[in-house]
């Protein structure tokens, strides 16, 4: 377990995004995770995975307002595709006003992954970062979720979230194992923790 204190040099200003935030928290707050977006220090954390740096089709879901999103597009190769799947509306319109070759904003819900990918045609995806807040999910949307994840991943795909609690480990244990890695982000609002999951490649 690592402990990250240094932002992203590209973070997104937090301070702009926050009316915006706050709205999409009280209008939906079994939705969105936070009353506050991302620090910059989570996206330095994501900038610096290697399993970014070379991935082709990358998938994020609940990006929310695009902190994540645009420390996720600094550090994708410039042929690459990445689809954000989003439920909460001003969030969706947000994410749209990023003007970027590879990004697809899609408005829905994480739980319909598996026909959103095919509604797009996106091939399996290297990787699937998810902001989605497990802790308020159902034990069964959980389940269903992870197995979605773990279905579409390409064999030896990264599925990585970030989490105020830990009750993914538990959703994810049947299909991905225990987490090969864990960060705790103590500076963010309120402080996170990063887990990453390899999907086992095909024999």
């Amino acid at each position: 377990m690592d402990l990250t204190q240094s932002p992203a040099k590209n973070a997104s200003p937090v301070s702009s995004m926050i009316p915006c935030f706050l709205r999409g928290f009280f209008e939906n707050p079994l939705k969105v995770a936070s009353f506050v977006p991302s620090s910059g220090y989570l996206q330095a954390k994501l900038s610096s995975l290697p399993c970014l740096q070379t991935a082709r089709n990358v998938v994020e879901l609940g990006p929310g307002t695009g902190a994540t999103t645009s420390a996720l597009l600094n550090v994708l190769p410039e042929n690459s595709n990445l689809l954000c799947i989003e439920v909460v509306s001003e969030f969706v319109n947000q994410l749209q006003q990023m003007t970027d070759a590879r990004l697809l904003v899609e408005e829905g819900s994480a739980l319909d992954l598996e026909a959103i990918l095919r509604s797009n045609h996106m091939s399996a995806p290297d990787v699937i970062v998810s902001g989605v807040p497990f802790s308020v999910m159902s034990p069964d949307e959980g389940r269903h979720l992870i197995q979605s994840i773990h279905r579409v991943l390409a064999p030896g795909g990264t599925f990585v979230t970030y989490q105020f609690r830990s009750s993914v480990c538990e959703l994810a244990e049947d299909c991905f194992g225990a987490p090969q890695r864990r960060s705790f982000i103590l500076w963010n609002l309120p402080p996170l923790e990063l887990y990453l999951w390899k999907k086992q490649s095909d024999l």
